[in-house]
């Protein structure tokens, strides 16, 4: 069975570059997202580079919709070996300033659709194992005014995956998060680097349950 990896929030960034990181090591990519042109144009331009991609449009905050989906991913690949997290609203605005509704729906993406990930993603592994990879933010662990919904989303993910990763990995399941710690623009070289901390989460069974890039990133706090 070859290896495959489920990018949920594919788009432009940390989603591509990801997608093109394990693509280019042979894996078969599932990108999944809500948006149907976004994910055409971006698996057009990985299949042109020779990748092996299929697409699936999913909402992550329907845990209905999301759970089809990872079982069809799982069904298309032969059997899914990794789903990756990577949805989130960056939405640079104080917590005062958003209305009642940007809450909620921020936080239906930022923290409910990864648990929604989480708890189908362990489901589908079952006693079968996997790897489960998070993507989180610097903001987790040095917050600021500014990015309040985003903020609070990474700290509440990187809580969970902290907790779930003793008991997970009695199951023979592998959960971890990439701390980004700084700004990832499209094609940049940051996302080519987070996507390498990434892939070593995937793929060395001693990098732990977090990694945080660049490495640095919060000496001297």
């Amino acid at each position: 069975m070859a290896n495959s990896i489920m990018i949920i929030g594919a788009g432009p960034g940390i989603g591509e570059a990801v997608a093109e990181k394990f693509g280019r090591e042979g894996w078969h990519v599932v990108l999944t997202a809500r948006n149907a042109a976004r994910l055409a144009g971006l698996s057009a331009t990985l299949s042109e580079q020779g990748l092996h991609v299929s697409t699936l449009q999913a909402d992550a905050t329907d845990p209905v919709a999301l759970r089809k989906a990872i079982a069809e991913a799982n069904r298309i690949t032969g059997g899914l070996t990794a789903v990756h997290f990577n949805a989130a609203v960056v939405r640079k605005q104080d917590l005062f300033s958003m209305r009642d509704d940007e809450i909620t729906d921020d936080l239906a993406i930022n923290v409910a659709a990864g648990l929604h990930t989480i708890r189908a993603s362990v489901e589908l592994f079952g006693a079968r194992g996997g790897t489960i990879l998070v993507t989180g933010g610097g903001l987790a662990v040095s917050p600021h005014a500014s990015y309040a919904s985003l903020g609070l989303g990474k700290a509440a993910l990187r809580n969970v995956v902290e907790g779930l990763s003793g008991s997970l990995a009695e199951r023979g399941i592998h959960i971890a998060m990439a701390t980004i710690a700084t700004i990832v623009d499209p094609g940049s070289k940051e996302a080519r680097e987070a996507a390498e901390t990434i892939w070593t989460l995937a793929t060395d069974p001693t990098s732990g349950w977090e990694t945080v890039y660049p490495a640095n990133a919060f000496k001297g706090d």
